[in-house]
């Protein structure tokens, strides 16, 4: 039951996002704090930490949460970007797209790995790792979630080409 709710909450973090063509920077935190609100809840339930070591993980992971809001919002923007992009889409503005996604991935990569070691300085590797897991699993299934619902650019290309 808890991996049926866990799917559910993923799936909504999906729509959600799809939900934005456009966003503001005020939109964009919104939707992060919201998303970040609903993380929590599932990280709550994937890191199972209890006494001392939970005091120190949740004020570890609070700190992690306000770091990552910066890198959420530049991909909610990157997203808006490629889909503005793929009506005028050109080697140059495809190449920018694929950096500024790299970019976005290997800060977020740089943060958990930053952050495993917190965690397991103040805690043990264990918890550090359960922290590691969920998060990898979460990120992955938000970013399988909205890629799901949006077609790359050769599907983008093709359905204009039948047109």
């Amino acid at each position: 039951m808890k991996i049926k709710n866990l799917l559910l909450f993923l799936f909504c973090i999906g729509t959600a996002f799809t939900s934005f063509a456009q966003t503001s920077d005020a939109e964009a935190e919104a939707i992060i704090n919201l998303l970040g609100v609903q993380k929590k809840e599932a990280v709550a339930k994937l890191v199972p930490v209890t006494g001392k070591d939970s005091i120190a993980f949740w004020k570890i992971y609070e700190e992690y949460h306000q770091k990552s809001l910066a890198t959420g919002k530049q991909r909610i923007k990157l997203y808006e970007q490629t889909a503005h992009a793929y009506e005028n889409m050109t080697p140059k503005v495809a190449d920018s797209l694929a950096m500024q996604y790299f970019s976005n991935r290997f800060g977020q990569e740089k943060s958990l790995e930053e952050y495993y070691k917190k965690i397991k300085a103040a805690t043990n590797a264990v918890i550090a790792f359960e922290f590691y897991q969920a998060e990898v699993y979460l990120l992955t299934q938000i970013r399988a979630s909205i890629m799901q619902q949006i077609p790359t650019y050769g599907q983008f290309a093709s359905i204009l080409k039948k047109r």
